[in-house]
């Protein structure tokens, strides 16, 4: 499972904790697949998405042959973003 949140108008994240509610706005983000540690039990919340990049389940969706070009886009839109 994987847990999209919603972006808001400003083109922050809004992050919810599914243990205790909080939220938070996440800038500078690629995805709307958003994991933080929250103050409630010093823990990454929601699980599945921490497990979504650091199981590398990320990566492992992309086919070897493609993950190099894909990596190498992803370089190039994020120097864009940062330029503008």
């Amino acid at each position: 499972m994987l847990i999209f949140y919603p972006k808001l108008d400003n083109g922050n994240i809004l992050w919810t904790c599914d243990n205790c509610g909080r939220t938070a706005e996440v800038s500078c983000a690629d995805t709307n697949a958003v994991a933080l540690v929250c103050h409630c039990d010093m823990n990454v919340h929601p699980r599945c998405n921490n497990d979504w990049y650091y199981k590398s389940l990320y990566w492992n969706r992309i086919p070897l042959e493609n993950r190099e070009r894909y990596r190498k886009g992803r370089s190039k839109q994020h120097e864009r973003d940062t330029k503008e």
